[in-house]
């Protein structure tokens, strides 16, 4: 019974580590870039108004967002002179 009970700790131990290693290494290759955004433009979410950080601008869309990426149409946003001022 101890011989069970001292593997079943180790095991748990080892599982412990193992989520926490895993944890660790998402959280550093995960979709964050350490470039910083070009410009910001405003979006209105729910009844407050944003800072949305772009980092890149192509055809008209912006890939926006952080620490998640996604690409956003101009008409998602409403006001992008900041980013628009920027050559494409």
């Amino acid at each position: 019974m101890v011989l069970f009970v001292h593997h079943l700790i180790n095991g748990i131990f080892k599982m412990k580590i193992n989520i926490i290693l895993l944890a660790s290494m998402l959280a550093i290759s995960g979709c964050s870039s350490n470039k910083p955004p070009i410009c910001n433009n405003k979006a209105k979410i729910g009844n407050s108004v944003y800072d949305i950080p772009i980092f890149k601008k192509e055809d008209g869309r912006y890939l926006a967002g952080y620490p998640f990426y996604t690409w956003t149409d101009k008409a998602d946003f409403i006001d992008t002179d900041a980013c628009d001022k920027l050559n494409p």
